[in-house]
């Protein structure tokens, strides 16, 4: 089974503007990300996603740049870009992660991927009942769940959330949530605020010191944050 990472970037953001294209220690936020998904033990491509507002072409010179494929499509419907995004690539399964999640761990994803194969399931991911830090969300989905979603939503908030119609549907699709024994949701490992590039730059240089840079999991983040040891 192949499957396709489809990261949704955009420089619009209300919050914090252009977030994704502040640096951690000399590459972007969204560099990051693509970064650690090759780290990824299963074949995958990745896409992504952005607007086609002007000021977003500097996030398909960052796709070029790492050779990554893109697609520029509506900036307030995601659903719309993600549908899009992968009916063009011809996509049959799919792997949502956001880019403003430097740190993402590739063994959470390689998980949920094997939670998906083997059941057969439409949609798999560890963000209905959230026991994960926040900035290590993964969501696998089958193309067909995608495009059902699309034709049959009307919700604005559907439309922006992507995922949302599906998860909220177990009459309508197979749905699958994993999750921690114990929650570390009090973590979080997501660019939402300029201050989290001041801590995630002390984090990314002691793992730089720790020569774990390419191989650094969610665990030896929250011992770092645990023990102020950054």
């Amino acid at each position: 089974m192949f499957f396709t990472f489809i990261i949704q970037a955009r420089l619009g953001s209300k919050r914090f503007p252009n977030k994704v294209l502040n640096k951690i220690d000399n590459k972007t936020v969204l560099e990051h990300v693509i970064s650690r998904l090759k780290n990824v033990r299963f074949k995958n491509r990745v896409i992504i996603a952005t607007s086609n507002k002007k000021r977003d072409k500097k996030i398909i010179k960052i796709a070029k740049k790492n050779n990554c494929l893109f697609y520029a499509g509506s900036e307030n419907n995601v659903l719309e870009r993600f549908y899009k995004a992968a009916k063009k690539y011809k996509v049959k399964n799919l792997i949502r992660v956001s880019a403003d999640s430097p740190f993402i761990d590739p063994k959470i994803i390689e998980k949920a991927e094997k939670i998906y194969k083997k059941n057969k399931y439409d949609y798999v991911s560890n963000i209905i009942k959230p026991s994960y830090p926040k900035g290590m969300s993964v969501e696998f989905c089958n193309f067909k769940s995608i495009k059902t979603a699309h034709y049959l939503t009307v919700s604005k908030f559907d439309k922006e959330h992507v995922t949302s119609f599906i998860y909220k549907r177990p009459d309508i699709f197979r749905i699958k949530n994993f999750k921690l024994k114990k929650s570390f949701r009090k973590y979080r490992f997501t660019v939402d605020y300029r201050k989290d590039l001041v801590l995630y730059e002390k984090l990314y240089k002691k793992i730089c010191e720790l020569k774990i840079k390419d191989v650094f999991s969610m665990k030896n983040l929250i011992y770092l944050v645990k023990n102020n040891d950054y």
